[in-house]
């Protein structure tokens, strides 16, 4: 019997949608290894990439944890480029300790202007019959050279190198899309049409880490990657377009913290979801986390396979001017659930509610422009919105 998580990704089966990204919990044969047993359908290594000195990470410090306050991180600077690794070390000894994990391995492969490198890179790990796809690498948002997500930007240039390895591996090719632009439908479409067997939406954001206002120095001193759950909803947007625009299997990538953030992906069109900070913040047991979780929703659900719930959100994504001609809804009060805190009183701007002379909350709902503001803010869930 199927397994209800089983998916078939781009020709490929994998146990579950469950993916670990290329990144710090993948960095290495072990590392890898210890994803596919805490669970992973598939891994990503460190991207691999051709000996130079921009492929070396700093050793002097790579991370900012950006906080509200001094609660919980909700995001992530990197300053992480590629494997450090020899790549003959990974293709002689760390790709046979990773496959140890029982998890499918995705080669993630640095992209440059150079084709012949590119595809001279993908023969090599091919030969070695321990990848089960390949994901080319146009989206890390740090180099300052013509690599990474500079290429990303760039249709000509993408189709170029997808066309070239799909004509170099018999293996299923996928390219990593950047985030670090305006529109990733038309890259999206350019890669499918180079024979791209799936996309991957996508990298961090390129951002700059902050300043320490009581030195004025940089806490890192050069531009970075933003993840986790704070692009949430940035990756959000791009899955879904892609998906309404792009004919094309989408394994999606970036905020995926719990299992609900791999539903909500998968119901914008997401064949599998892939997950690098969480692991890095929370360690492996986040995977076996996602994997219980999702098997258990849709246990729930009766899904019994990740196609029955996949893209169900999008025939529900309309325009913004559809949406602006909706009826007008107001404020309504449900007043045993109140207790007249005035948290709402200073987010309304359009005087539609006041607290009374007995210091208890009211509403004027002739006065409501209908923006929601005051029922995300109500803690108690006293404050809709209704026609």
């Amino acid at each position: 019997m199927t397994d209800r998580l089983e998916v078939n990704f781009a020709g490929v089966k994998l146990r579950n949608p469950i993916i670990v990204a290329s990144g710090l919990p993948s960095w290495n044969g072990e590392t890898c290894k210890k994803c596919g047993l805490s669970g992973a359908g598939a891994v990503i290594p460190k991207t691999f990439g051709p000996p130079a000195t921009f492929a070396q990470h700093p050793r002097c410090g790579r991370k900012r944890l950006i906080r509200e306050g001094r609660g919980r991180p909700f995001a992530n600077v990197s300053v992480e480029l590629f494997s450090t690794m020899p790549l003959e070390d990974w293709l002689n000894r760390e790709l046979a300790i990773a496959a140890e994990g029982g998890a499918k391995m995705i080669a993630s492969v640095l992209v440059g202007l150079d084709t012949r490198r590119t595809v001279e890179l993908v023969q090599k790990i091919e030969a070695t019959n321990l990848v089960h796809m390949f994901e080319l690498n146009v989206s890390c948002p740090m180099p300052d050279s013509q690599v990474g997500f500079r290429i990303g930007q760039d249709p000509e240039l993408c189709f170029a190198q997808t066309e070239a390895v799909k004509a170099a591996t018999n293996l299923p090719v996928g390219v990593k899309m950047t985030p670090n632009i305006s529109d990733m439908v038309p890259i999206a479409q350019a890669v499918k049409d180079a024979g791209a067997d799936f996309v991957t939406i996508s990298n961090s954001v390129r951002v700059f880490a902050g300043v320490d206002i009581e030195t004025g120095k940089p806490y890192l001193p050069v531009y970075g990657g933003y993840a986790g759950p704070a692009i949430k909803h940035i990756i959000q947007r791009f899955v879904s377009e892609v998906a309404r625009a792009v004919d094309i299997p989408i394994s999606a990538v970036g905020g995926v913290r719990t299992w609900e953030d791999a539903v909500e992906l998968i119901m914008l069109g997401a064949t599998t979801v892939q997950s690098c900070t969480a692991v890095m913040w929370d360690g492996y047991k986040r995977i076996t986390k996602l994997v219980k979780g999702l098997r258990e929703f849709m246990e729930r659900k009766g899904y019994n396979s990740i196609e029955d719930f996949r893209g169900i959100s999008l025939p529900h994504i309309i325009t913004i001017q559809e949406y602006a001609a909706y009826p007008p809804k107001h404020v309504v009060l449900e007043r045993e659930k109140c207790n007249d805190c005035g948290l709402c009183l200073k987010v309304c701007y359009y005087d539609a509610l006041y607290s009374d002379s007995k210091g208890q909350l009211q509403t004027r709902p002739e006065n409501c422009d209908g923006c929601g503001l005051c029922v995300e803010f109500c803690l108690r869930g006293a404050l809709a919105l209704q026609e």
